[in-house]
Parts: structure tokens; C-alpha cells; sequence
């Protein structure tokens, strides 16, 4: 393989131009190639889908589970209710001006003719929604004496300067039977804390007004709704500042948190990868004392991301941001490659002499970390078998660019430098002799032995997220108010045919009341307290028109005809009531209840082409939990989702997941080091400091309570790509030599400050995320270093030297 590269050197040399052309060439079309790639933004791609959980998926990603932004405006000092009424309308004149493209709907405001409509609904459709309680009371007002009573209360509310909807109500209904269907519809989400005032949501003591806002589009589309909370904000600081002393506001919901961390996570980056960029420039052009050095050691790199998003761009429709990003992380292993060959040209090796020291390590370092990102193909999550394909094309594509690119334009220096650099004279100091470093080796192993079993897998991602001061604050205040952290639960059922799903939900929602009485729950919110099945509607109908007998209607007409000529009333005031009575009614579609702009029916009923979903949503104590999910255990195409718990048990699939992989990696590392050596005692010298290196990784974290979580556990198969490269130069440094093994070490060296200002710095991110990121990469790269100095040549000298002459000879001042 030397040979190769170092004829396909020489022939480069003789046509430098057609090398420039072509170079530009294939950069052009990788660019081309690459920028014609779609990106799946969705997150739970990096949630393990299989046989078991597939139907859970979709019912995930067809339910609404609605992210809405709660606007909670609260009264001052000196404040009066009105205040609060004119600060949400003159919120809401701001959101219609300034924000309508950001605004799917909003709840909390309720307009006059919206008021009616739902009155109207509720009127035309009202043995719907009647229950078996309310014929009870219904029949305590038909006796004589209570009729009298109904219509002298209805003549002094006509008489009285009373609201013109109370008016119309007791003309068409005088018995107030449709005020009764009214009062279910609390079960949608009106509670009873709440009132209405001049259209808006006011709580009960008039001091709190809540707006509802469902953004129109999805919380984890951050760069749409970044500008939506800026806006946001903006009318917030602006009318706080008009209403001082009277009014204030406040918000929380899911898509403020989202856009919150998106631009923590930006400006962490930026701060961090700024001080990293200025660093490593300054490191690299130190060290090698060229000012290009950090242009050559990147365009392999470059070239490796872009061959990989090519390559998938030809093999996918469309591949996963995600996987991107954090491939993005991980390409930091392919500089490792380019370190190795600039480190050899600096010191004067001949490019002969290059190609021979270099060319089989870096081939097999990048096959084994190509194989080993390939076991990601084994993780039933697309976002990393994405990650897998992607980390594998780039590693293999850079080492080999690396080889053909920089010895062409990196030359050395053409002075002789006799002066070391600090790097270079902690290469050449034999960590194998010192005892310290021998004996603090020990003692993280025996540390590890006790630690390792403490460290856990995250798997409550919501720990993971930034919550600036001002979010968490609305949350607390809004926690008094409603409750809002209190455990809530989606009950959902599921299907394809229409009448199933709701009959299915007939029963959910039957269950619900029960639970509701015996207080095994909070609270609930069920569409099923308006939208029924067929089977449910036909069958209340048919209890209405059981009731009211042809008898019934016309004593009734007789007594409200009677009672109402003492006051005045005409025989035809009530007869729009008359006619209700003697209507025929029918059941509902589902379109039918949408027209109720006042019920949100589209939060609740899903559906995505054939498939559809219910969902009632049930706040609960934590020791409930249980006792509601064994509630709904034997119901048809239903589940009980609490949405915490299935990203924790989806997570926990991830976890076994990465453990079998550790597993594979392993085994492949192992295979391609006995094929590349042919040589079982070489193989364990590679091999052992790698398992040594992540014994002690998850020691250390174990010793100072870290945890992995679904971020910094897919960096471990970074970690273990650098281990596996640093072990692979070792072994391959010592059958060369001792000055072979010093420019290997100052190479790995490189590669550990590199990391650690390009990931480490990470460290002083404000971002969970990101910070735990930087604190196993910090941990596991030095580990790998620390071990491969220490161990590697102790056994080396163990297994090798002191039993194969032949193996020894080259190698004398390994040891």
C-alpha cells in the first residue's frame, strides 16, 4: 500500500496542474452534488423504531399533542380587572398587526357571534349532549307549579336591563334545557376557576387573564418561531411598559422553550468554536510554523463531510439533520489523519520514507473506525444509522484524501530547526517508566472496579433542555394558577375506521367520569363530552324522543301557553321551543362539531390518511399512574401515553441498543487487527489499552456521579474511534522505532488538544447538552492518551520484546 501512494506521489509531481484541475473539479461536484440533499428535521428520528414499538410511533406522530404558547397576563398594585381585558386586547390587536403567519389559533378570547354560534350548536343539537341526570331535573320543572315559577323568573329577566344573550336564550328555551347540555362542555377544558369577562378567560378572583396560543408551526421548527418569540417578547417589554403598575405579563409553552435552546445552543457554539478556531490556528501555526497549515489540515476533512452527504444524497431521498450535526462533532477523529502525516513531513521524513510510516496505520485506524461507525446500521434508529453511514464515508474518504493531498502541498520547513517544542519533548519522555503515572493507572482501575456500576442512562431528556430565568418563572406562577406541572396523561385510542375510533373513545370517555367520582384523578379534557359515535348519538336521541311523548309536548305547550298570558306573553313567544321539541333529529359528522370555533375539536381528533386518532388528556397524582393505565388495559386500540415515560423507555432502547454495539465494535476492532497484523500478541497490545481506556472512562464517571444521556452516549463512539486510532499508532510506532514512536506520540498529542479545544471547550457552554458533551469527550480523550502512553508499551515489552527476537530488533527503544 506505501508503495502505491508513493508511486501515485510521484506521477502527481510530474502533472501538478492536471492535479490542480482535477482537484477543483471534484470539489465542484461534490459541492453540486451535496447541496441537492434534503434534511429531515425531525428529532425522533434518533428514537429506536421497531416491530415493537412501530404502531406507538405513529400514533405518536399522528395525535396532536398541541404546543401552545400560555400568555398569563396578572394584575399589579394599582391594577383593576379592566386592566387586564385591555392589555390582552391590545396583545391581540399586536399578534392580528405583527404576527398573523405565526398564528394557528388562539383560545381565551370569545367573540360575541362566537358565543351564539355555540349556543345555537348547542341548542339545535341538544339531546346530544344531554345526560341521564339532566331528564331528572328536566322532569322536576314540568310540574304545574314550577312552570308558573320558570315563567315568572323568565318575565322579570326580560323585563330586567340583563344581557341580550340570556334574553334570546329564555325565548327559545325557556325551560333552560340547552344551558344544561352548556355546562358538559366544561369537560373540554373550561374550568370552573375561570369566567368570562368582556370575552376573555378571567379567573374567578379577577385577578389573572390566560391566552392560548397555538403557533402555526411545529415547536421543533426553531427558525420559523425564533422570529415569532422575538416578536413575542417585543410586545411583551412594550405593553409592560404601559401598563406599569397595572398589568403584567408573562409566557411559557413547549416552542419558546424550544427556540430558547436552539439560540443557547447557536451562541454557545459560536462563543466556543470562535475561542477553539483561534486557538488551534495559533496552536497549528506554531507548531508548524506555516501560516496555510490550518487551510491543508482542514480540506481533507472538508473533503470527507462532503463525499459522505454526496454519497447519501445519491442512496437517500432525504437523510437526517441530526445525524449531521452530530457527524459534524465526529469528524473531528478525521484530523487525527492529517495530523499523522503533517507531524512526519516536519521532521524531515523523505516522502519514501512517509509513505512507509504512515500509510498502513492511518489505513487501518480509518477501516476500524469506518467498520466500527458502521455497527450503527445495527441501532434501530434511522437518525444513526444515518450518523453510521455518514461518520464511515467521511473517516475512510479523509484518510485516504489525506494521504494523496498534503504530502503534495506541505513540504516542512526549509530550515533545520534544532529547537524542540514543548510537544515534542513530551513525546519523547517514556510514560512507561515513570512509576506515578504506573501506580495512578492501578488506581483508576481499582477505582473503576467500585464506580463503574454507578454511572446511569438519563433517559428524562426534558433535563437536557435550557429554561431561561424568566420561563421558569412563568411556569411557577402558572403552576399556582392551573396546576401545570401536575402529571398529565394522553389517553388515546386508535384505528381506521371512524365509527370504531369513536365508539372506542365512548367508552374512554365513560371511564373518565367514573374516575372523575371516585378521585383517582385530577382533572380530564375529552372531546368525548361533544363528539360521539353514530351508536351513541342515535341512542340519545332515541332517550329524547322516549321522554318527550306526544303528551308531555302538549301539556307542556298548554302550561307555558297558560302561565305565560298572566305576563303578557303571546301563545307563539315560545314557539320556536315547540318546534325543538318536535324536531327529528339526526347524528353528527365529525366536520359537523368542527364548525364550533370555541371548542378546539382539531387538539383532540387527528387524522393522517386513513389512520386516525382520539385523545383525552388526564392530569393525575404520580401514585395514580398505575391505577389509570390498568383502567384502560383491555380497551381496544388504546394507549395510555405519558409522554415522559415512552421517550424514557424509547431512550432505554437506545441505551441496550449502544451496548450491543459497544459489543460489535469490539469484535470488528478485534477481526481487522488480527487480518491487519496476523499476529494474536499485537492484537492485545492494540486491543487492551482501548477496553483499559473505557473501563476507566466510565470509572471516572461513575466517581463524580455523570451520567450518559442520549447526546453524550452516541460522542462515546467518538471517544472509542480516538482510542482506536491512538492504539493503532502506538503498536505501529513502536515495530518502527523509538523516533517513530516519539513523532507517533506528538501526533496523538495534537490530536488530544485538538479535541479538547475543538469539543472540550464545550465546557463552558450554559447548554446541559453541550456541556455534558465536553465533559466525557475531556475524560475519555485523555484517558485514551494517558492509557496508550502508559500501558501500551509495558505490553508491548511484556508480550513482544522480551519473547520475539525477530519483532524486537526494530524496536529497541520501545521499551
Amino acid at each position: 500500500m506505501a508503495n502505491f501512494f508513493y508511486a501515485l506521489y510521484n506521477r502527481i509531481q510530474r502533472q501538478r496542474t492536471v492535479f490542480g484541475i482535477v482537484l477543483i473539479l471534484i470539489f465542484g461536484i461534490l459541492i453540486w452534488v451535496a447541496s441537492t440533499i434534503k434534511f429531515d428535521e425531525d428529532i425522533s428520528k434518533l428514537i429506536p423504531s421497531n416491530l415493537e414499538n412501530q404502531q406507538l410511533q405513529k400514533v405518536l406522530k399522528t395525535a396532536q399533542f398541541a404546543d401552545k404558547i400560555i400568555v398569563h397576563i396578572e394584575k399589579e398594585k394599582s391594577g383593576i380587572t379592566d386592566d387586564l381585558t385591555d392589555y390582552a386586547t391590545q396583545f391581540l390587536d399586536s399578534l392580528s398587526t405583527h404576527s398573523k403567519s405565526f398564528v394557528k389559533d388562539i383560545q381565551g378570547k370569545i367573540e360575541d357571534e362566537t358565543i351564539f354560534e355555540t349556543m345555537d350548536f348547542v341548542y339545535n343539537n341538544v339531546p346530544l349532549l344531554l345526560k341521564a341526570a339532566d331528564y331528572k331535573n328536566i322532569s322536576k320543572k314540568l310540574h304545574p307549579d314550577s312552570i308558573a315559577k320558570i315563567t315568572e323568573n323568565n318575565y322579570k329577566t326580560l323585563i330586567s336591563p340583563s344581557g341580550i344573550v340570556s334574553k334570546k336564550t329564555l325565548i327559545k328555551d325557556p325551560l333552560g334545557i340547552s344551558l344544561m347540555a352548556l355546562k358538559h362542555l366544561q369537560q373540554l377544558g373550561i374550568s370552573d376557576d375561570f369566567t368570562l369577562k368582556e370575552g376573555f378567560l378571567v379567573s374567578k378572583d379577577g385577578l389573572h387573564v390566560l391566552l392560548f396560543i397555538t403557533p402555526t408551526h411545529p415547536s421543533n421548527y426553531t427558525t420559523e418561531n425564533a422570529q415569532f418569540s422575538e416578536q413575542l417578547y417585543q410586545f411583551q417589554e412594550s405593553l409592560n411598559k404601559v401598563f406599569k403598575d397595572k398589568a403584567q405579563s408573562s409566557y411559557f409553552g413547549g416552542t419558546l422553550i424550544a427556540v430558547a435552546n436552539a439560540q443557547q445552543i447557536k451562541n454557545d457554539i459560536q462563543i466556543t468554536v470562535t475561542i477553539a478556531m483561534v486557538l488551534l490556528m495559533t496552536l497549528f501555526i506554531v507548531f508548524y510554523k506555516k501560516l496555510t497549515i490550518p487551510i491543508i489540515l482542514f480540506v481533507p476533512t472538508l473533503f470527507g463531510g462532503l463525499l459522505a452527504i454526496s454519497v447519501l444524497s445519491v442512496v437517500r431521498s432525504e437523510i437526517s439533520a441530526i445525524s449531521l450535526g452530530i457527524g459534524a462533532v465526529l469528524l473531528g477523529v478525521t484530523l487525527d489523519y492529517s495530523l499523522h502525516i503533517l507531524t512526519h513531513i516536519r521532521n524531515k521524513e523523505t516522502a519514501k520514507e512517509l509513505f512507509d510510516s504512515v500509510s498502513k496505520p492511518i489505513l487501518m485506524s480509518s477501516l476500524t473506525t469506518a467498520l466500527a461507525f458502521l455497527c450503527l446500521l445495527f441501532v434501530d434508529s434511522p437518525a444513526l444509522q444515518d450518523l453510521g453511514v455518514f461518520a464511515a464515508i467521511s473517516v475512510m474518504g479523509a484518510s485516504v484524501f489525506a494521504l494523496v493531498f498534503i504530502p503534495q502541498v506541505y513540504k516542512g520547513t526549509s530550515t533545520k530547526d534544532t529547537k524542540r517544542s514543548i510537544v515534542d519533548k513530551i513525546a519523547s519522555y517514556d510514560f512507561h517508566k515513570n512509576k506515578i503515572f504506573i501506580g495512578s493507572i492501578a488506581v483508576l482501575l481499582i477505582i473503576s472496579a467500585f464506580s463503574y456500576q454507578r454511572v446511569t442512562f438519563n433517559q428524562d431528556i426534558s433535563n437536557l433542555n435550557f429554561q431561561p430565568e424568566a420561563i421558569k418563572s412563568a411556569e411557577a406562577k402558572l403552576d399556582t394558577l392551573i396546576n401545570i406541572s401536575s402529571k398529565s396523561l394522553y389517553v388515546i385510542t386508535f384505528g381506521t375506521n371512524e365509527q370504531k375510533v369513536l365508539e372506542t373513545n365512548d367508552e374512554i370517555f365513560n371511564q373518565l367520569q367514573n374516575l372523575e367520582k371516585e378521585n383517582q384523578i385530577i382533572s380530564y379534557n375529552s372531546v368525548g363530552a361533544l363528539v360521539g359515535s353514530d351508536k351513541k348519538q342515535q341512542a340519545s336521541i332515541k332517550v329524547w324522543d322516549h321522554f318527550w311523548t306526544a303528551d308531555l309536548k302538549t301539556q307542556i305547550q298548554s302550561q307555558l301557553i297558560e302561565t305565560g298570558s298572566q305576563f303578557g306573553f303571546k301563545p307563539s313567544t315560545f314557539k320556536e321551543f315547540y318546534t325543538l321539541l318536535d324536531h327529528d333529529f339526526q347524528p353528527l359528522s365529525i366536520d359537523d362539531y368542527r364548525k364550533i370555533n370555541v371548542i378546539p375539536i382539531s387538539d383532540f381528533i387527528a387524522k393522517e390518511d386513513n389512520f386516525m386518532t382520539i385523545s383525552s388528556v388526564v392530569n393525575v397524582e404520580n401514585n395514580h399512574i398505575e391505577k389509570i393505565k390498568n383502567r384502560f388495559m383491555n380497551f381496544n386500540n388504546t394507549l395510555v401515553i405519558d409522554r415522559q415515560a415512552i421517550n424514557e423507555t424509547l431512550l432505554g432502547h437506545l441505551k441496550n441498543d449502544f451496548n450491543k454495539l459497544l459489543v460489535y465494535c469490539v469484535i470488528v476492532v478485534v477481526l481487522l487487527l488480527l487480518v491487519f497484523y496476523q499476529n494474536i500478541k499485537l492484537t492485545l497490545v492494540t486491543v487492551i489499552p482501548i477496553i483499559i481506556t473505557w473501563f476507566v472512562t466510565i470509572g471516572i464517571m461513575g466517581l463524580f456521579h455523570l451520567e450518559f444521556n442520549i447526546f453524550n452516549i452516541i460522542i462515546s463512539s467518538f471517544i472509542f474511534g480516538l482510542g482506536v486510532d491512538y492504539s493503532i499508532f502506538m503498536t505501529n510506532g513502536m515495530l518502527s522505532g523509538k523516533s517513530s514512536m516519539t513523532t507517533h506520540k506528538t501526533s496523538i498529542i495534537l490530536s488530544v488538544l485538538t479535541t479538547i479545544l475543538g469539543v472540550g471547550v464545550l465546557i463552558f457552554a450554559k447548554h446541559p447538552a453541550l456541556h455534558s458533551l465536553a465533559t466525557i469527550s475531556i475524560i475519555g480523550i485523555l484517558a485514551a492518551m494517558f492509557i496508550s502512553f502508559v500501558v501500551q508499551p509495558i505490553l508491548y515489552r511484556q508480550l513482544i520484546s522480551k519473547k520475539s527476537p525477530k519483532i524486537n530488533s526494530p524496536a529497541k527503544g520501545a521499551d
